[in-house]
């Protein structure tokens, strides 16, 4: 009976680590693509409506993920991101601030490459991050049994 339990329980450790990154993976690419909505709407934004910043956040927060909201509230970040995505995201949100709306197109052409092929690569990465629970099961099982 203990043999049960003690494998039962293995699976369901290796479920729990494999749903962990899988949510991880999904998050990121949710993020990325809420960037790029972002960078889209914002240069709509600066040919058409001319919102000011402040108001044009508070309007895009109502229909973007909450990883994204919490970023454009304050600048946290409750996902893990390299260095080299931290780092351009900073520098978008820090050269915010040009002086003319044709500056401002400028820089959003310069960090909208490299946020599609983040967001490509973490698009990819989702849909076959639900591989991840399965493979979590099947290393639990396989951890029990060598612990039976």
């Amino acid at each position: 009976m203990t043999d049960i339990v003690i494998i039962l329980a293995c699976s369901l450790c290796g479920f729990a680590i494999g749903k962990f990154l899988e949510r991880l993976i999904c998050g990121k690419a949710a993020f990325f693509s809420d960037v790029n909505r972002y960078l889209t709407l914002f240069e709509v934004n600066i040919d058409g409506r001319q919102l000011e910043i402040d108001a044009f956040n508070k309007d895009f927060k109502t229909s973007c993920g909450s990883a994204f909201a919490e970023y454009l509230d304050g600048g946290k970040m409750r996902l893990k991101l390299s260095q080299s995505e931290k780092k351009e995201l900073k520098s978008f949100f820090d050269d915010l601030s040009a002086v003319s709306s044709q500056d401002l197109k400028k820089q959003i052409e310069c960090h909208k490459a490299f946020f599609a092929v983040r967001e490509k690569i973490y698009s990819e990465q989702a849909s076959k991050a639900s591989v991840y629970s399965k493979l979590g099961i099947l290393l639990g099982v396989m951890v029990g049994i060598v612990l039976v």
